[in-house]
């Protein structure tokens, strides 16, 4: 048999997944993950899933993490110098400007990741066309490389004034680091990202550099212990892209993974939606730390080539998905002003939720969904996590109830509504605040939380029809089973988009695309299949910022040229509102991305039919709409057939997540056992 495994380390849980590619058969198992070494977390779920599926038959396996995102949020990261153009050392600080919060006069940004003592001056300078006004000077390079070894350094990050148009300074600069500093993890600009935008490009290469020593050896760790677990084959690890990239690569790009576990839930959307035949569809996947919403559109995931990740800019690509602080871990508090709060903290896997039992002292979603009955007290995971709903209701009781005057319940129902509208904030900040109506689109609910509150996040947004998947909890290592191998390219390059554009635009897109196919020889990817995909970041002239449009297939000539340019006064009016016919385009990026597919598994076979399900017991639960508890059917949802509905209220309780289905609502359970949940 030949196996695909996925293993999601997340803030709260670990998440495995397998699958046999020719029968479809899948395996899943949930386990708290360890934040003191998230290793320790992907060996113990490949232990656990080694009882049901043989890992020496596992053929491909794909990792995602937070490793390195949560290492950038908390200030982890390595001993980071940097070498910059002489008179740009404070770049780092200046960046754009802008203030965190306008109106907060006590607002700071993020502390630099590299001190002012650690950022060193190169004296060299190079015109924006990549020629030298002045020539690298080696003997004062070669001091200032000298000091930074005397302090310690385990990181050096070269960002140089135009280097992208010109990199032969910073590789200088490398070499000769390489050779003072041995062992030193360097990351320069002109490998990293060799597009303009200076502050962008310094704060990206100073996070990979900050990173690299971290993810380096967490990822020959991982490697180390699947393959004393069992697994012949090495790692291979999901990018914010969406794409998977081998353990080198991912060691060499730490930056790359910022967005990783959101980018395989992103994946696993833009499947769902494959199968399904949707188009548009808003994936809310709420876990126990996070909530991270993306939006499907065309059956692909929304892209972005750049984000802020803790306050430092990270421009590299990668699906537009908005983490929120809102999972079943957020810390629920009343604050000065009696006003209710739901995250951003959170109790993460440790101590986790009160109702845990292991040490947290804390209110959390999950006891506050413990308290309106929509989770069981026999527990989490089947059984094997069992809840206290005594301590629950003692806390949401004591810290939120009490301090607002209300009873335990309608405080634990208020926390919900906080939950749901900072989610629909977050989706509306992917769809209104961008031109898109939410209520165009489906609901997708996954993660273990997200089904509890779906159908609540749908009715505010006005949207009509929510899809929970068979396996909601797991939804993110899933993705991972479905992601191919991908890498990206770009390159600055400015040209107004005419007919004197052709011959610039045709040769520079044709040498990304051979860096690419080299790069999947070099991977052993050359006789997989695979696809480029060619875009380039246009704006007006005189605009300060750009948007990516497609390049299509074969030939470009003034036809081509004509399509791109339509297409971009049309992503423009869809974002902007309006378009400007008559003024003229300019390229300023080229992109190639390399995509090469990874065999997807089949779906097994469900189970058809039709018949009346049986509840398998009845479990009170508290209704707004009604003020008052209710006995509510509880359905167990292996055992709901293809084809039967649900009317609510009910809970849909399974080993990974459970559904809640309000007043006024039916789910219907599909061929493939997806649930859709509809307003009556």
């Amino acid at each position: 048999m030949s196996r695909h495994v996925g293993v999601d380390i997340g803030g709260t849980f670990t998440d495995v997944a397998a699958v046999d590619l020719d029968s479809g058969e899948s395996h899943f198992r949930k386990l708290p993950s360890t934040p003191a070494n998230p290793a320790d977390g992907a060996a113990a779920g490949l232990a656990a899933l080694s009882a049901e599926v043989p890992l020496a038959d596992v053929s491909f396996f794909a990792h995602g993490t937070t490793a390195g995102t949560n290492a950038l949020i908390e200030g982890k990261g390595a001993r980071t110098a940097l070498i910059t153009t002489e008179g740009f050392r404070d770049l780092l600080e200046i960046a754009r400007q802008r203030r965190p919060a306008l109106y907060d006069l006590l607002a700071r940004k993020p502390r630099p990741l590299v001190p002012r003592r650690w950022r060193r001056e190169a004296a060299e300078r190079l015109r924006s066309d990549g020629s030298a006004v002045r020539a690298l000077d080696a003997e004062s390079l070669e001091r200032e490389l000298n000091f930074l070894k005397q302090e310690g350094i385990e990181s050096l990050a070269i960002c140089l004034l135009h280097s992208y148009a010109n990199s032969s300074h910073e590789r200088e600069i490398r070499a000769l680091a390489e050779d003072l500093l041995p062992g030193i993890y360097v990351t320069a600009s002109s490998d990293l990202l060799p597009r303009f935008r200076e502050y962008e490009r310094l704060s990206t290469t100073v996070v990979n550099a900050y990173l690299g020593p971290l993810m380096s050896r967490y990822l020959i760790a991982l490697g180390e212990r699947t393959a004393a677990a069992g697994v012949r084959v090495p790692p291979h690890v999901i990018q914010s892209n969406g794409g998977l990239y081998p353990l080198a690569e991912a060691s060499r790009v730490p930056a790359a993974t910022i967005l990783s576990g959101p980018a395989a839930g992103a994946t696993s959307a833009a499947s769902l939606c494959a199968r399904l035949g949707i188009e548009r569809a808003i994936s809310m996947d709420m876990g126990g730390t996070s909530t991270d919403v993306c939006l499907i559109d065309g059956g692909l995931p929304a892209a972005a080539s750049g984000r802020e990740v803790a306050g430092y800019a990270v421009e590299l690509p990668g699906v537009d998905v908005r983490c929120i602080g809102a999972g079943g871990g957020s810390i629920i508090a009343v604050d000065p002003g009696r006003l209710l709060q739901v995250g951003p903290r959170s109790a993460g896997a440790e101590p986790g939720p009160v109702c845990y039992g292991r040490g947290g002292a804390e209110p959390t979603l999950t006891d506050a969904l413990l308290v309106l009955g929509r989770l069981a007290q026999a527990g989490l995971l089947g059984g094997e996590m069992p809840l206290d709903a005594t301590s629950a209701l003692k806390v949401v009781g004591e810290r939120v109830a009490e301090p607002l005057g209300l009873t335990t319940e309608q405080a634990a129902g208020g926390a919900v509504e906080v939950a749901v509208a900072n989610i629909c904030r977050a989706v509306e900040s992917l769809t209104v605040a961008q031109g898109h109506d939410p209520r165009e689109f489906r609901l997708i609910a996954a993660g273990g939380a997200g089904p509890l509150i779906a159908c609540e996040v749908a009715k505010t947004l006005a949207i009509e029809e929510v899809i929970v998947p068979d396996h909601p909890g797991s939804f993110s290592a899933n993705g991972l089973l479905v992601s191919d191998i991908r890498r990206d390219w770009v390159r600055t390059q400015f040209m107004r988009a005419d007919g004197t554009a052709l011959s610039v635009l045709t040769e520079g897109l044709r040498q990304l695309e051979q860096a690419a196919r080299d790069w999947l020889a070099e991977n052993a990817l050359a006789d997989h299949p695979f696809v480029t995909l060619r875009s380039v970041s246009a704006r007006y002239e005189g605009q300060d910022y750009e948007l990516d449009v497609a390049v299509p297939s074969g030939k470009i000539d003034r036809r081509a040229l004509a399509t791109i340019t339509a297409a971009f006064h049309s992503a423009h009016e869809q974002r902007y509102g309006y378009r400007l016919s008559g003024q003229n385009v300019e390229f300023v990026d080229l992109r190639v991305a390399a995509i090469a597919d990874v065999p997807a598994p089949r779906r097994a076979a469900s189970v058809g039919g039709r018949r009346v399900p049986e509840p398998t017991n009845m479990r009170t639960v508290y209704l707004k709409q009604r003020g008052a508890q209710v006995q509510c059917p509880v359905y167990e949802r292996g055992e709901l057939v293809a084809g039967c509905s649900v009317d609510g209220p009910a809970i849909i309780e399974q080993y990974d997540s459970t559904t809640y289905i309000p007043p006024g609502s039916t789910a219907r359970v599909e061929a493939d056992g997806d649930l859709r949940i509809t307003s009556r």
